[in-house]
């Protein structure tokens, strides 16, 4: 029986003891109840599992192993208590528990282990910190998890890796042609290659070339608004600033529900580090940001719906209807588009062909992976290709960063710069672009011209990170409020600029052209495109999106 690896030196924070004195406080939030030696506490894929605080005896922890056989990891004996961040949502749980010996111990429904956190702050954090530690552990040891069986240069396959690992999700990953167990896992379920990406989903279900909303389904990480409810807030994309909106109105009351596509995080989830994020003097990963942000909405009640790809509003005033594809409609007294922006394409007649099989839009532990000791191109001057190229001059064997300006001063960060000229393996191209790609059936070269001097080089270089540009994610609004001519939304008083506002108040700040309806971070008009300007906007918004509920 082995714990989950978690970081060094942090065991007893991920299974600590807790105090008489605050179990004694506990206890009027839950029920005693004592169990028979054996008895299922919860079962793995279960929805809205309880919370124990073991008294006497002992919780085991376990996992079936592929051949059906339960596995204990941990023991939760006296004073401990169950559990991980699965316990703020709705999603399917990833492991098993059961008694050991006879078992006294205090059970917490949902509600009741809400009740209890909001209550008693110390016993929170002190949950909080184990939870959040032991997921790690449990994606570190792929816990629970399932098995994606794909092709290494396959974009289905990177998607849905990078899906489960955006949120959250364990999953082991085997590329068939480098380990031998590829073939016996497809000769077992009948399978060819040609039937690739499977996913296999704890030894039970099997998934051949899935969708990401069969894949969400299957794991267990969708969740579905409620039916029939009128949410006062409806967040539209979950990056920094709308996840920001999630934590504000639901701490201070609001019903809540963020509409993501994809996993939290947005655009910034692709950064490796954020090191100019204030209160993070080590930096960041966007990935851990996310999920920090993540727990925290959940924690004060707020509901994520994912993988939810939002269609339309329709509606000139409150309450109104969000559509998502393959759902019901959501309905909200009030809305926060919060949906960001996109790298821009490069625009080369043949550059989608290579997307997935060589061309990428983040530098992740994934990307990296997949190019770890080649040489690689950065395209773009702004803090994310900067990031992305130090990152990978870390995980490759060099780095081309490639820029159409004459430098990196007037889009980067002094600190990216430096470091960025101080690293031996990062080179710089300025007045620099892309003219050509090449490769069968991936990405095999990549050809530059210098704009000035028309100097053209052609270089077999595999993978290509492109971070040039925003282009909006607003398509979806179809018009149904303000844009400037590049389609980002136009808020407050340039709403009353282009005398789109017909209600008697005036607009509050981030309000859209339609009342009760904001526009936050990189989707507003005018917006600093920078993370911390996002979650911003999104914690200040939700004061007036308290005013105008109050006052409709």
């Amino acid at each position: 029986m082995n714990r989950p690896a978690v970081p060094t030196g942090r065991d007893r924070e991920a299974f600590p003891t807790l105090s008489q004195e605050q179990i004694d406080r506990a206890t009027r939030f839950g029920s005693l109840q004592t169990m028979a030696d054996g008895t299922r506490v919860f079962e793995r894929g279960q929805r809205q599992a309880d919370f124990f605080i073991v008294l006497s005896g002992c919780i085991e922890i376990f996992d079936y192993d592929c051949d059906g056989a339960a596995q204990v990891f941990t023991k939760h004996c006296d004073n401990q208590f169950t559990g991980e961040i699965d316990l703020f949502s709705d999603r399917k749980v990833l492991v098993a528990g059961r008694t050991a010996g006879e078992t006294t111990a205090i059970r917490f429904n949902r509600q009741q282990f809400r009740e209890l956190l909001a209550a008693e702050p110390d016993i929170a954090e002190i949950v909080l910190r184990a939870f959040i530690i032991r997921r790690l552990g449990i994606l570190q040891q792929n816990l629970g998890g399932s098995i994606l069986l794909g092709h290494r240069n396959d974009p289905l396959t990177l998607q849905i890796r990078r899906f489960l690992r955006g949120n959250g999700y364990p999953a082991q990953t085997i590329f068939h042609g480098d380990e031998p167990i590829a073939d016996k896992i497809l000769s077992k379920h009948n399978a060819t290659a040609d039937d690739l990406p499977m996913l296999l989903c704890h030894g039970e279900e099997v998934l051949r070339k899935p969708s990401i909303m069969q894949v969400a389904e299957a794991v267990g990480i969708v969740e579905w608004p409620t039916a029939g409810r009128c949410y006062d807030l409806a967040v539209i994309g979950g990056g920094p600033g709308g996840m920001a909106a999630a934590v504000y109105g639901a701490s201070e009351g609001l019903s809540t529900v963020v509409l993501e596509r994809e996993a939290p995080g947005g655009q910034a989830s692709t950064s490796s580090k954020i090191e100019n994020y204030l209160g993070f003097p080590n930096g960041l990963s966007g990935q851990e940001l996310a999920g920090r942000a993540q727990i925290q909405a959940q924690k004060f009640g707020a509901t994520l719906a994912l993988p939810m790809q939002v269609t339309g509003v329709v509606g000139d005033k409150p309450p109104y209807e969000v559509q998502v594809e393959g759902g019901p409609p959501v309905s909200a007294r009030s809305i926060v588009i919060a949906s960001g922006a996109t790298y821009r394409k490069l625009g080369l007649s043949n550059d989608s062909k290579y997307e997935g099989r060589g061309i990428h839009y983040a530098a992740t532990a994934i990307e990296a992976g997949l190019c770890e000791g080649n040489e690689v191109v950065v395209v773009g001057g702004g803090n994310s290709a900067g990031q992305a190229a130090i990152y990978l001059s870390g995980k490759t064997k060099h780095v081309h960063l490639l820029v159409r300006r004459d430098g990196l001063s007037e889009t980067m960060s002094d600190y990216l710069i430096r470091r960025i000229e101080a690293s031996s393996k990062i080179t710089l191209h300025t007045r620099t672009e892309i003219t050509q790609l090449a490769g069968e059936p991936s990405l095999q070269q990549i050809t530059w011209t210098n704009r000035d001097t028309g100097e053209v080089k052609t270089n077999d270089i595999k993978h290509l990170f492109l971070m040039i540009g925003a282009v909006p994610n607003s398509g979806f609004l179809n018009g149904c409020v303000l844009t400037d001519a590049n389609g980002f939304i136009c808020t407050g008083q340039d709403v009353i600029a282009e005398n789109e506002w017909n209600e008697k108040r005036p607009p509050e700040p981030f309000e859209t052209s339609l009342p009760a309806v904001f526009a936050i971070g990189d989707i507003r008009a005018n917006s600093v495109k920078r993370v911390a300007s996002a979650v911003g906007e999104g914690s200040i918004c939700v004061q007036f999106v308290h005013r105008v509920i109050a006052n409709p």
